[in-house]
């Protein structure tokens, strides 16, 4: 079986000075080592260079050795001043985005001064870089250099992610056609056509014995189940061929179209792969299945798939579904779960829960092709849930009123499906499409 957990940000560590100047550098080795103590409490995979960079020759030593580790990131620690050729000759060597943190000691170290050299070479260079000054550990810096971290974290697992495209968009659903070639360019997604016929052999390759063991720990997980029994025995055999076809390809995420022949017999299956971190949309959307993946590298649980579907003006909620496919961790309560046929077709399976956990949550959305991508973000206190709907509602609080988010959606050309997972990522969000240069919108 695969498994799948959250990724933590790989950083490449790295000290700098000027020597020979009279700045402090003797003191380098130390302000590094305090340094580091404060970052051995984050939440990173460090990739530590030893030595103290002092001239370009050791920085670009110091780059090439990040490269070959596969940091996402370096953070760049300024003692002291550092000329602008010690960044030019890092990132030379290993080009991927770079934080620098200014530490503000003595007030003859200029390290901040150099920081600011080095910004409109960095700039002009087009790298992709923030810059911070302040004393050792100071927590504001700290937290921004986590952000940095996941947001350089996620454009990497971007440029890696393989996602399998079967069934192009629903021919309902002009809006979600998609640009394989401008997810490659901008984003880096490498998409992996599948053909109907791979997965149903695949499903006709399992045997009835596998599935029905399959079939009976989903239904030991669940609430209720009211479903033929070879509708469930079907669902199972989806399951495993779609874990088989994922192995085999090395997919990351998969985007199976079930408009119309494959409605009600996926719908369990894709709430089963969002739980094993194997991003899986609804209605072949690739956009929102590559956001799913996305969300579970970042946050580590599951996301789900949900429609713009309702405004509550007199509560000031909105409310996001979709017809039935929520991943299990997803209920409250695993005896929430029902699993009966699908509301739309009344055949087949769907799974059905509000999702009703307190706590805040991130909505994304991505459209667009390579003339232009766009993010919308919204981001919101889950709410009791308006279980008059039985796909997995799940109301989400804003503070901004919601018909004015309807209307700056509709301004920026938002889509009908948002991808959503619990956790505060929008400033994630918002640094990741400076990294890719598409555009940022914040509805809430």
């Amino acid at each position: 079986m695969l498994k799948y957990k959250a990724h933590v940000p790989h950083a490449g560590i790295v000290a700098l000075t000027f020597p020979g100047y009279y700045l402090g550098e003797e003191m380098a080795p130390a302000k590094y080592e305090e340094i580091l103590t404060h970052l051995d409490k984050l939440e990173l995979v460090q990739i530590r260079v030893d030595s103290v960079v002092t001239n370009t020759h050791s920085a670009r030593e110091a780059g090439r050795e990040l490269a070959g580790k596969g940091v996402d990131f370096i953070c760049a620690i300024h003692t002291t001043f550092v000329p602008d050729h010690f960044l030019v000759e890092l990132l030379d060597a290993c080009d991927v985005p770079i934080f620098v943190y200014a530490i503000e000691r003595e007030i003859g170290c200029l390290s901040l001064v150099g920081a600011m050299l080095n910004n409109p070479t960095l700039y002009d260079l087009n790298k992709h870089y923030q810059i911070q000054a302040g004393e050792i550990g100071d927590k504001r810096i700290l937290e921004k250099l986590m952000i940095f971290a996941r947001a350089a974290m996620m454009k990497r697992v971007l440029s890696e992610m393989r996602v399998g495209y079967m069934g192009k968009n629903p021919d309902i659903m002009f809006s979600m056609q998609v640009d394989e070639y401008g997810l490659k360019k901008i984003l880096g997604v490498t998409v992996v056509p599948l053909r109907d016929f791979e997965y149903s052999e695949r499903v006709r390759l399992i045997s009835d014995d596998e599935a029905r063991k399959d079939w009976e720990s989903v239904k030991g997980e669940v609430g209720s189940v009211d479903v033929v029994e070879a509708d469930g025995i079907e669902a199972s055999k989806g399951y495993l061929a779609m874990v088989k076809m994922a192995g085999e390809q090395r997919l990351d995420a998969l985007s199976i179209n079930c408009w119309t022949h494959l409605k009600s017999k996926i719908c369990l299956p894709v709430a089963r792969f969002n739980d094993i971190g194997i991003g899986a949309g609804c209605e072949g959307d690739l956009h929102s299945t590559i956001l799913l993946r996305l969300l579970y590298v970042l946050s580590g649980h599951s996301a789900i798939n949900g429609d713009f579907f309702r405004l509550y003006p007199d509560k000031n909620q909105i409310m996001f579904s979709h017809c039935g496919a929520g991943s299990f961790s997803l209920a409250s309560d695993r005896k929430d779960i029902n699993i009966h046929a699908s509301i739309e077709t009344n055949d087949g399976i769907g799974v059905f829960f509000p999702v009703e956990k307190p706590g805040k949550v991130t909505a994304v959305n991505l459209m667009g092709s390579r003339a232009g991508y766009r993010l919308s973000v919204l981001v919101g206190e889950v709410s009791e849930a308006d279980r008059s709907y039985e796909g997995n509602p799940m109301n989400v609080q804003f503070e901004k009123p919601v018909e004015d988010i309807l209307q700056d959606a509709v301004r920026y050309g938002a889509g009908h499906h948002w991808s959503i997972t619990y956790g505060s990522y929008e400033k994630e969000f918002e640094l990741l499409t400076r990294f890719l240069g598409i555009e940022f919108h914040l509805l809430s």
